[in-house]
């Protein structure tokens, strides 16, 4: 994989080949530096939830123990470990000092903690379950600002391939300025107002280039590249028909907007909560074992060895209401859940509306744009041909081409909106990463 990317990687920028968003997508998903450290935070996540599994295995433990003590109980007791004690000649007040090296292995094994460690496990599985849901949700915000760059750069270079129409036309009316100044009909003036026009008009060209040099290197870094990368965006902006549901899209969000799942994720968690609240009722049961060797004379001596199994059980009989009142409380969160994803639902639907009528206001704002085109185009072929028949000024022609080149851009403008719209509505509905593809031709 890491080759393919590393070959792909080379042929796209060491060549300046065109780029697709498609390549452009699965550029980011693998380099983007935000989705890797979610990816990440998945896998610490999945660690988690085996360490919670493995609570449930045995704990053996090795161990080596010295102390020196001349505190009687103690004295005594390491006596004890190592030799028989002699109750007539040993002063119990005053045994003097005494040592002991004590090593040995230490099991322990838990039977029932009233339904604590399979909870834990619960919990944790359902963490990685919801950071999976957070990861999903970055990429399709990954994906969102990919597009959004992409378009953007396509908005550039059809921005830019305006501006060189503006200056072709401008051209040409500076020659037939130039023609009608020279045969008599014009006067400098005009010519030199047109050569103005084209001079403003070529200043604008160059600007219009760097919006398209800065637009790619704004993609370069939503894919996760470093901005010095020189790529070129493929295919044109072009108009391309869509159609939604609102209620259908209503209703897909709800259902895959992955913080939506997440919210559902925390709310069985608020339920295992409640259940680990209620685990704190039940006894505890443990079994352990003990073997060990003990000296008095240096480490790791076999002067005496012993053995230790038990069980242990505990039951709280009383703690002064505290679990009741954890009890209390994990209820309570099971609600906050509930009122969160109940806002959620709402926002998401909200969401959802505003980019459905931004996309029928975009729609209807394009229909008009290219209308405006056809106008501005008509218009400019009637005064051009007056102008080239003395019955327009130069200030008429200019200010027409003018308005032609406003009506262009001003569509370049609402295609570009109506198709961000599209994307916003993919975005809002959760279906982004799965219906990008539907954005290119």
């Amino acid at each position: 994989m890491k080759l393919r990317l590393l070959l792909f990687s080379l042929f796209l920028f060491g060549n300046a080949g065109a780029l697709t968003l498609d390549e452009a997508v699965k550029t980011a998903l693998e380099k983007n530096n935000f989705l890797k450290a979610k990816k990440i935070e998945l896998k610490e996540k999945e660690f988690d939830y085996n360490i919670s599994r493995l609570r449930l295995l045995p704990r053996v433990d090795f161990y080596s123990e010295y102390n020196k003590t001349t505190d009687p109980p103690y004295a005594i007791m390491n006596r004890m470990e190592v030799k028989k004690l002699n109750t007539f000649t040993t002063d119990f007040n005053d045994p003097g000092k005494s040592q002991l090296f004590k090593t040995g292995v230490r099991a322990t094994v838990p039977i029932w903690m009233g339904g604590k460690l399979r909870i834990a496990i619960d919990l944790a599985k359902k963490e990685v379950k919801a950071t999976e849901k957070q990861l999903r949700k970055s990429k399709e915000k990954v994906i969102y600002d990919v597009v959004r760059a992409y378009y953007g750069a396509l908005t550039a270079k059809a921005f830019v391939e305006t501006a060189e129409l503006a200056v072709k036309d401008a051209e040409k009316h500076l020659k037939d300025a130039e023609t009608a100044y020279r045969t008599g009909i014009g006067v400098k003036s005009d010519y030199l107002r047109a050569k103005v026009y084209l001079e403003d008009a070529r200043e604008k060209l160059v600007e219009a280039k760097s919006n398209y040099e800065i637009a790619k290197r704004a993609l370069a870094v939503a894919m996760g590249l470093m901005p010095s990368s020189d790529i070129e965006v493929d295919g044109e902006l072009t108009y391309k028909p869509f159609n939604f549901d609102l209620d259908e899209l209503i209703k897909t969000a709800v259902d895959r907007r992955p913080e939506l799942r997440e919210l559902a994720v925390r709310l069985e968690q608020a339920k295992d909560m409640e259940r680990l609240a209620r685990s704190d009722f039940m006894p505890s049961i443990a079994a352990f074992g003990d073997y060990f060797v003990a000296a008095d004379t240096a480490p790791w001596n076999k002067e005496n060895s012993s053995w230790v199994f038990g069980l242990q059980a505990t039951f709280n009989v009383f703690d002064g209401g505290i679990k009741f009142q954890k009890l209390r409380k994990s209820r309570l969160a099971k609600l906050k859940v509930q009122e969160y994803m109940e806002r959620a639902k709402k926002g998401v639907a909200f969401e959802v509306s505003k980019a459905y009528y931004r996309f029928l206001e975009a729609r209807q704002r394009l229909e008009l744009a290219k209308a405006a085109v056809k106008s501005a185009e008509e218009s400019l072929r009637i005064v051009e041909k007056r102008y080239r028949n003395g019955l327009a000024t130069i200030t008429e022609l200019l200010d027409t081409q003018t308005a032609l080149n406003e009506a262009r851009s001003n569509y370049v403008a609402a295609l570009s909106l109506y198709r961000m719209a599209v994307a916003d509505v993919y975005y809002a509905a959760g279906i982004l990463e799965k219906r990008y593809g539907e954005l290119v031709e």
